[in-house]
């Protein structure tokens, strides 16, 4: 079975699939791992993002998403059971695999998640914001008129590395043939029920980062309540260095996966 979305398999050892965050790509998911750490990293563009388009009558949700990385993964044939590392986005469609398809995942890493069981998730409400603003006025006029917004102006003054994210969301490639995902995602659950979350039997680690008004800590610690035995660590914020973010995150991700190998997993 060809596999329907575009992907990038490279390094050596585990496998760990690497899920990218809305709006990102599989270049996002793959800068969750340190270079010199020993993985087969297999990472996904989902629909919409990087070199996947989106496909006309093709569900945009989570569930449809998670569908394709199991596809993916079926057609790839890793041996047994892996880790799955997800940002944002990612972190949601990992939850959905793990309920889906239990007999493929061994581990959950949740990176800055930010979807709870509210739809259209507040947080996310700029996503939505920027779809509208393709849509009516394009790429090059949307984004002037989103700078202008007191939303984005409220995102800049609490998250300014956030800002710059949402920014770029205007210059992705066919932002405009794109833009639905941005606003359909929001408005759907990686899983139906919170109790769902209870029945989640993998080892899971949550990543939460403060003053972030998209990936709120408070939902990451709202999450690692919900899934049994779930830990919650915090890495640094992304400002005033996004450098020492992005290592912390590194640092979190390598060290749940070698916890994970030194109990036996794969």
């Amino acid at each position: 079975m060809k596999p329907s979305i575009a992907y990038e398999v490279t390094g050596a050892g585990p496998p760990v699939l690497l899920l990218h965050g809305l709006g990102g790509d599989r270049r996002q998911a793959l800068g969750l791992l340190p270079d010199g750490f020993e993985a087969t990293r297999i990472a996904p563009d989902l629909p919409g993002h990087g070199d996947t388009d989106l496909v006309a009558g093709e569900p945009v949700t989570f569930a449809g998403f998670a569908g394709l990385v199991a596809d993916l993964l079926d057609a790839l044939r890793p041996r047994g059971k892996l880790a799955v590392v997800g940002v944002s986005m990612g972190a949601g469609i990992a939850v959905a695999l793990a309920v889906a398809r239990p007999d493929l995942v061994e581990r959950l890493v949740l990176v800055r998640p930010a979807w709870l069981d509210v739809r259209p998730a507040p947080n996310l409400a700029p996503f939505r914001q920027i779809a509208r603003l393709l849509e009516t006025h394009g790429a090059e006029a949307g984004r002037e008129a989103f700078v202008r917004t007191p939303e984005y102006r409220a995102v800049e003054a609490a998250a300014p590395a956030m800002a710059m994210s949402l920014v770029g969301q205007f210059g992705r490639p066919d932002a405009v043939g794109r833009a639905g995902v941005l606003d359909a995602l929001p408005n759907d659950l990686p899983l139906a029920e919170r109790d769902a979350y209870a029945g989640l039997g993998v080892d899971t680690v949550v990543i939460a980062a403060p003053d972030d008004p998209v990936h709120p800590e408070s939902a990451a610690r709202t999450l690692a309540d919900w899934i049994p035995g779930a830990r919650l660590v915090g890495v640094p914020r992304k400002m005033p260095d996004p450098a020492e973010h992005q290592s912390a995150v590194q640092r979190e991700v390598a060290a749940a996966l070698c916890r994970g190998r030194t109990r036996g997993g794969g």
